[in-house]
């Protein structure tokens, strides 16, 4: 009965009607790009391009490096590792390289010598394996413009960012309203094709 849940974990779909009439089964994406009729398509509701973030993966788009130090690090190598990388702010991993604190200039500046007070702990993360719309979710919770991407066992792997998910929704914008043009003229082809063979049929039925 989730739909949005059902994209992450189907792959084929039945959406019933009432008494249980299958009003379309087939593959998400087919049902999000391309509903049998309204019925299905009242079903899907508003925001088929980000249901369709569940259908891609974080695999599926760029994942950037990101510059990283870790906790046993020394602080001034912190400094100049993050001076150096022309970026505000950096990413400390833990002993076991899994993602622990955002760190920027200021927080190194009041640091004194200790990080366990300084930087931002990092509280959500995403696996390649995690869909688009988990990616997006976690962005917008940290409010940061970006998520660590991490691999099975916790350790960094990389960084999704906001510009990278936008695009894909843009993507998926571009693409629904191709779908729907390409639909358009479909119909429009077959509305003249009619008329114009009930036209030839009127025509020779005055022939005759």
């Amino acid at each position: 009965h989730d739909f949005d849940e059902a994209i992450k974990l189907g792959d084929r779909i039945a959406v019933l009607r009432e008494r249980s009439h299958i009003a379309q089964f087939d593959t998400p994406e087919a049902i999000l790009t391309n509903p049998a009729d309204d019925f299905v398509s009242g079903f899907v509701g508003a925001g088929a391009a980000l249901k369709r973030l569940n259908l891609s993966r974080v695999r599926d788009v760029e994942i950037t490096d990101y510059p990283t130090v870790t906790v046993d690090d020394p602080l001034q190598e912190i400094f100049n590792r993050l001076r150096s990388s022309g970026t505000n702010e950096i990413l400390l991993l833990d002993r076991r390289r899994r993602p622990y604190k955002w760190l920027r200039r200021g927080d190194l500046m009041r640091a004194r010598g200790s990080l366990a007070r300084a930087g931002t702990l990092v509280h959500d993360t995403v696996t390649r394996d995690a869909t688009l719309r988990d990616a997006l979710e976690a962005v917008l919770i940290d409010n940061a413009g970006r998520v660590a991407v991490t691999g099975r066992r916790g350790e960094y792997t990389g960084v999704v960012d906001m510009e990278t998910l936008m695009n894909s929704v843009h993507e998926l914008l571009d693409a629904d309203r191709l779908e729907a043009l390409e639909a358009q003229h479909e119909l429009e082809g077959a509305r003249a094709e009619r008329t114009h063979a009930e036209q030839e049929g009127e025509g020779g039925g005055m022939k005759a």
